[in-house]
């Protein structure tokens, strides 16, 4: 699977996918290649658009346009502080660091810039809230502010509690921070409903995102492990000290980790979507 690759039409355009391709530059290509294109089709938001969207059908057996949408599982902007690099630029001053360990510092930061816009970064949630709704899932844990700053190992976790009728986390937490999603949200609840009330519904779950550990022969590349019940435990594994009071990295030596572990699993979770593409051709 290491040199995998699809070739997805649009239009009569071929385009190439394969783990690593930053699936933003393919979809502004794509504009400007194509001039008679409806605009509304070509979303340029990389885990909504139209390239991803052909994927997501292929490969999600529960996947419906109406009721859900892709999300990005390990951001940018919330870790390092946008496309200004604040945050990073904040530690890199508080640290002095060399300059020729900076130069590197920005380089892999860089790359990771298109890394986390490809497939194996891409999963599906349900729909964007409309107006006067609760905040779905997406948007929740994507809050600037809030306590989980779309870490997607503790969004994870949370998801996890919910569907142990918050009983996983119950003496960590005074009350999930996704709770208002989860009950009160329409498109939440209904997304949820396949898993809830189940005895391995966070099983269920993580298996239909293709989080299946079994599926990966690195298993520093899965988002959970198996113990010795063969229950699902979520790793906490993106930088040292990541936990629900800690969801960023908190220095350079952390922020590297990120990227390590974050690109790792990105690149070897498109290998097994695009894997399961090209079976289902």
């Amino acid at each position: 699977m290491n040199d995998i690759k699809v070739e997805i039409t649009i239009n009569g355009n071929s385009i190439l996918i394969t783990p690593e391709t930053d699936i933003y530059e393919k979809i502004i290509g794509l504009k400007k290649q194509d001039k008679n294109i409806d605009r509304n089709n070509y979303n340029n938001d990389p885990d909504n658009c139209i390239i991803s969207k052909i994927i997501y059908k292929n490969i999600f057996e529960f996947y419906d346009e109406n009721n859900c949408r892709g999300d990005t599982l390990n951001t940018y902007n919330s870790t390092f502080g946008k496309i200004s690099n604040y945050r990073l630029k904040k530690y890199i001053k508080k640290e002095n660091i060399s300059i020729e360990n900076e130069r590197l510092l920005m380089e892999k930061i860089e790359k990771f810039k298109h890394t986390y816009l490809s497939i194996g970064n891409f999963t599906i949630l349900e729909r964007w809230q409309k107006k006067g709704e609760t905040p779905c899932i997406n948007c929740s844990r994507g809050s600037f502010w809030g306590p989980i700053r779309d870490n997607w190992p503790l969004t994870l976790l949370y998801i996890q509690d919910f569907l142990s009728d918050y009983k996983k986390l119950e003496k960590e937490i005074e009350r999930n921070p996704l709770r208002d999603s989860f009950e009160k949200n329409e498109a939440t609840k209904l997304y949820f409903s396949r898993y809830k009330n189940k005895e391995n519904g966070f099983e269920l779950f993580c298996n239909d995102q293709y989080f299946n550990p079994k599926l990966y022969d690195n298993k520093d590349s899965t988002y959970v492990e198996e113990d010795k019940n063969g229950n699902y435990v979520v790793k906490l594994d993106l930088f040292d000290g990541l936990n629900i009071s800690k969801p960023l990295p908190l220095n350079l030596k952390e922020m590297e980790q990120y990227i390590d572990k974050a690109t790792l699993k990105i690149i070897e979770r498109g290998k097994v979507l695009l894997n399961e593409y090209k079976k289902n051709q």
